[in-house]
């Protein structure tokens, strides 16, 4: 090519150095200087100029991909040069401005180039530039916030404590990536260690989509289907999710979804939770089921008794001392077992039996649970010794408490119902569910699935 232009190889790397001594950084559709003047500046703009010197008519070289034809004024990238910088340190044309004389730089200005020349003015651009370094923000945006934010914010989020790119990203629902935050935001840099808790930050311009983008370069993976947002690391076969609420825990989650798995596969789920479970987010989907998962409850001890002849299945957490046991049929209650072997209190078989809950609202039909540890009387107590106020519920298990002792109608809750979708369904009154189900708040927001409800009482 060089001699085609009557001039050296020599010559062709000496006007173009970015193609190095052997040639291989040439690039097919780049533009490449073929003759010198020697009138032309090379110098670059000084990073502590805050007005930065600009190379005027001939072109230089080497320039980016696509740069509009009719440009008059051109800006030499240089490391830890983004988009918005740029266009921050002129002040003189905006973002989408910039983006439509250089479009080789690529909608989210990936492709900036180290080196190479990028237009920054067209017949009509002002020549004024920003003559202040501080910190600016458009008329109607919050404050505080950090140098170079993109005048053309749409939207802020406020920082907090611990958060990251990617965290960031997620809790605005995925409309953008991490790198064009980066490019909104420049104070945050590369590795985005320029994070300061409550100061506000771009995460929206002209044209950001209002639903999640389908490329992300965070790490967070989910099923196709599954519901946003989620944390980082949750498993790609969930087939089940479950929303977190504020006061929520490990095991609670699992008692909340029927005790179809285990703590420990929850966390496996779900990798950011963390092995002391500390990483719930309200307002956050975790995956509470894989293909495979038990529909109804399993049993989590390996280990209940001392003997070897105890039965199975029972819950977590059952005295190890334990002689005696019972299955637990529909109906019963904690007090209803006390009352019926008349050996021990219902305060006793719920420290026996810990994982009832202190309501005994997770006693469950089916599974075995200790009546009797050494020491535990052989004859009848004394019935006010037995009885306490904990209300009997008759029907299925688990259930909330109290319930309506008449019931003869129940109702196991779903993912994603609602009281007005079960009001529906059950053909029930807003006022019957709330007076058969005195536990409901008036949001509805203390159901949990897998649970059992009342929608229809004896007459």
């Amino acid at each position: 090519m060089a001699a085609a232009w009557g001039i050296t190889e020599a010559q062709f790397i000496e006007y173009n150095p970015s193609v190095g001594a052997d040639c291989s950084g040439f690039v097919t559709g780049a533009e490449y200087c073929l003759e010198v003047n020697n009138g032309q500046p090379t110098t670059t703009i000084p990073t502590t100029t805050p007005n930065p010197t600009t190379t005027t008519t001939p072109a230089p070289s080497p320039t980016q991909d696509g740069l509009t034809k009719d440009c008059t004024s051109y800006y030499k990238v240089v490391a830890n040069d983004n988009c918005p910088k740029i266009v921050s340190k002129y002040g003189a044309f905006t973002l989408e401005q910039f983006l439509s004389w250089n479009p080789g730089l690529g909608v989210d200005c990936s492709s900036i180039w180290v080196g190479y020349y990028v237009c920054v003015g067209i017949p009509g651009t002002p020549t004024t530039s920003i003559t202040s370094t501080t910190t600016t923000t458009t008329p109607t945006g919050p404050s505080p916030t950090q140098d170079g934010i993109i005048a053309s914010c749409t939207k802020y989020y406020k920082a907090v404590s611990g958060d990251t790119c990617p965290g960031i990203v997620l809790k605005n629902g995925n409309t953008f990536t991490e790198q064009q935050l980066k490019a909104w935001n420049p104070a945050l840099g590369e590795d985005c260690s320029g994070i300061w808790a409550s100061y506000f930050y771009c995460v929206a311009v002209p044209g950001t989509p209002t639903t999640p983008i389908t490329t992300t370069v965070t790490t967070t993976t989910s099923t196709p289907t599954g519901p946003s947002p989620t944390q980082d690391g949750i498993i790609a076969s969930c087939t089940k999710y479950y929303k977190a609420v504020s006061g929520d825990t490990c095991p609670g989650i699992v008692t909340k979804n029927g005790n179809t798995f285990t703590e420990q596969q929850l966390k496996t789920w779900n990798p950011a939770l963390g092995s002391d479970c500390s990483g719930i987010w309200a307002g956050y989907h975790y995956c509470v089921a894989i293909p495979g998962t038990p529909t109804t409850p399993i049993t989590t001890v390996t280990a209940t008794t001392t003997t070897s002849s105890g039965p199975s299945p029972t819950q977590t957490g059952i005295i190890k001392t334990c002689t005696k046991y019972y299955k637990a049929v529909s109906g019963d209650s904690c007090e209803g077992i006390a009352t019926k072997h008349k050996t021990f209190t219902t305060a006793q078989f719920i420290s026996w039996n810990p994982d009832v809950g202190s309501t005994c609202n997770t006693l469950l039909v089916g599974y075995f649970y200790c009546i009797a540890i050494p020491g535990t009387p052989t004859t009848p107590l004394p019935t006010s010794t037995i009885k306490t106020t904990t209300t009997v519920v008759v029907g299925p298990s688990p259930t909330h408490s109290p319930i309506a002792s008449n019931c003869n109608k129940y109702y196991q809750i779903k993912s994603g119902d609602t009281c007005e979708k079960i009001q529906t369904s059950q053909k029930v009154t807003a006022a019957n569910l709330g007076k058969w189900n005195p536990f409901i708040d008036s949001k509805c927001t203390n159901i949990w699935v897998g649970y059992w409800i009342c929608v229809g009482v004896k007459a």
